[in-house]
């Protein structure tokens, strides 16, 4: 599969980005890595970190660790408590509904503005990484079509030529990403979202921006259903544990 420019799965938090040599220092190395670790659900929602485990697992020492997760903390990632260390925090179904409210209303406002701004050859692009897509729907592969998935929506958001729109989607989106992965989603409606992305194509070949906004909003909100279930289900059963202990 092809490499592509934009990726949303890549941990794009602002303080990790690529500094102005282009290369990254080791703490924000480190951002990025336990960023997509919490993700991708490889460290689960209350799970208690040990820094010395880290350390061992990345190679490094504490100073550079210790800045990563002060990184990872202040961006609502990770929850430092006295006296009980840091721990993974929990996916909070509130600001899940928030992310997507805000989402929907992006969704239109790219529909609208690739239509208005896009170029033959972003098209080419956006359709290779479709046929992909669809590719890696047939053979089963999950995750990376999980992956790719965003991606697309990632060079959507990237075509509006609108920076700020551009970066607040990307981190609304990563609040989302984080949500999905952890309720097995992409499982649950892996048929229609593929029917759901390939109306997509057929609005932005047409150059029809008001169709377009239409198809990613439905998009949106067929998605933002099935996780809201499924993350409520997530909280049901905290508290059930919680209860117990």
């Amino acid at each position: 599969m092809s490499g592509w420019e934009v990726g949303l799965i890549e941990w794009n938090s602002v303080r990790a980005v690529h500094g102005a040599s282009g290369t990254q220092t080791l703490h924000q190395s480190l951002v990025a890595r336990i960023g997509e670790m919490i993700q991708d659900g490889e460290l689960a929602p209350g799970l208690r970190l040990s820094e010395a485990s880290l350390c061992a697992q990345f190679d490094v020492s504490r100073t550079p660790l210790r800045e990563a997760l002060k990184v990872l903390a202040s961006e609502g990632y990770l929850v430092w408590r006295a006296n009980r260390g840091i721990s993974v925090a929990q996916v909070r179904l509130d600001e899940v509904q928030a992310a997507f409210e805000m989402l929907s209303g992006m969704e239109r406002m790219i529909g609208e503005l690739v239509c208005a701004r896009v170029t033959p050859a972003d098209i080419r692009d956006v359709e290779a990484m479709h046929a992909d897509l669809v590719r890696l729907h047939a053979q089963s592969l999950r995750q990376p079509y999980f992956r790719l998935n965003q991606d697309i929506h990632a060079r959507l958001a990237h075509l509006t030529r609108n920076p700020v729109l551009e970066d607040v989607y990307s981190s609304l989106q990563r609040r989302v990403y984080r949500a999905r992965a952890l309720s097995n989603t992409e499982r649950l409606r892996w048929d229609e979202s593929v029917r759901e992305h390939e109306r997509i194509m057929v609005a932005l070949r047409r150059l029809d921006g008001a169709t377009l906004a239409d198809e990613l909003v439905a998009h949106s909100k067929a998605t933002e259903a099935v996780i809201l279930r499924e993350v409520a289900k997530m909280a049901a059963l905290s508290e059930d544990v919680a209860e117990q202990i």
